[in-house]
């Protein structure tokens, strides 16, 4: 399993200083896109995302939690960076057009979010959908846009909810908010890839 920081939870003006002093707790480096409309903030800024995506030195996943798509996805070539995976929320009304324009893409992962008080099945019209190539799945177990949350839903409990209704699922499981070190053990167990950290990491 594989770890993914969250710099939502670092002061924009430490993220350098901070990612360097933390780089043996993390794989990837986790970055909340917002429109302060999808939920109540911009998450990272336009300047800080691409001076990141300028170091190859960093894997970045992205976490898009919008109701349009950003531009990075539309005017640019997003093949060409160190992005390695974009997930983008059902909840968004743009989602058929998010998994219609990353079907082009030969490189980056293509992952669906959903949130923590989001009914599971909701999933189900896009996982059994063989139009859509979909790679993993993005359970957020926190209310989005800020870091030092209590969870809504247990990371584990929330795991096994989705095991339990796609029992046959292919992609793998990314988890975000409230996961603690007490859990990666159990995570891990659960054969979740990815788990998001950002207060555990940098607070």
């Amino acid at each position: 399993m594989k770890i993914s920081a969250s710099i939502l939870a670092i002061d924009e003006q430490n993220i350098k200083h901070k990612l360097s002093e933390k780089n043996d707790l993390y794989d990837l480096i986790h970055i909340d896109i917002a429109d302060n409309i999808f939920c109540p903030t911009y998450g990272i800024t336009e300047n800080i995302l691409k001076d990141l995506l300028k170091n190859e030195d960093y894997e970045i996943d992205i976490h898009l939690m919008m109701n349009s798509l950003p531009e990075f996805m539309i005017n640019d070539n997003i093949d060409n960076t160190n992005i390695s995976m974009i997930s983008y929320h059902i909840e968004s009304p743009l989602v058929n057009e998010f998994l219609h324009t990353m079907k082009s893409n030969k490189k980056i992962k293509t992952g669906l979010g959903i949130l923590g008080n989001t009914d599971i099945q909701l999933l189900k019209k896009f996982l059994d959908n063989d139009d859509y190539l979909i790679d993993y799945v993005l359970l957020l177990c926190v209310n989005p846009g800020f870091s030092y949350q209590d969870p809504i839903i247990s990371p584990i409990e929330r795991v096994k909810e989705f095991k339990k209704s796609y029992p046959s699922y292919e992609g793998f499981i990314s988890i975000d908010g409230g996961v603690k070190e007490n859990m990666l053990t159990e995570l891990y167990d659960l054969n979740v890839k990815i788990a998001v950290q950002g207060g555990a990491i940098f607070g």
